[in-house]
């Protein structure tokens, strides 16, 4: 392919397609085949920057898809969960994960608006976040063939602690961006 990065951005939005269909499968196989696709989709959130760096393809495209791919897939794969789990907590979590990915996102955009774009760039604790969550989801995905106790207690501890972080990282990004409102 012409332009990797690019290709394995769109790749994510597949995933995420797949992901949310098989999540309502009960078989083991198709829970653990559901777990790999959703983790193989959280690591092209991570390979299509890299690639795009490395090979120095950076796009303006680029740039605009990629938030759009990650948000896609996550809150595909967090609805069809919900439906599926039938978990109020898991219900809250996805609901205050939604709701902060699209506070930051309609922050970015409005900095951008106004020419202070460079002032919202994803953070490290906003790549923690991302990490702490996508873990907690693939462990949620999985959780019906894990025959621990507690593990899907577990799960939604580490849920719970991504989405904390999450509510922290978009509490500081307003914070930044409230110095901006004239």
């Amino acid at each position: 392919m012409k332009n990797l990065p690019t290709f394995i951005t769109i790749s994510r939005l597949f995933f995420a397609i797949g992901v949310s269909f098989l999540v309502f499968f009960t078989s083991s196989t198709m829970i653990i085949i559901c777990t790999i696709l959703f983790i193989l989709g959280s690591l092209s959130d991570a390979l299509d920057g890299a690639f795009a760096r490395k090979q120095s393809k950076e796009s303006t495209f680029g740039a605009f898809l990629d938030p759009i791919a990650d948000k896609i897939f996550v809150f595909l794969v967090l609805i069809s969960l919900v439906y599926n789990r039938d978990s109020i907590m898991l219900f809250v979590i996805t609901i205050l994960i939604i709701s902060r990915e699209i506070v930051v996102m309609s922050l970015r955009e409005w900095m951008a608006t106004i020419g202070r774009d460079k002032v919202l760039e994803v953070s490290s604790l906003g790549k923690l976040k991302t990490i702490i969550q996508m873990a907690g989801i693939s462990l949620v995905i999985c959780s019906p063939v894990i025959e621990l106790k507690f593990f899907y207690e577990l799960t939604m501890a580490i849920l719970i602690v991504g989405t904390i972080i999450g509510l922290y990282s978009a509490y500081k990004y307003i914070k930044q961006s409230l110095t901006y409102i004239k």
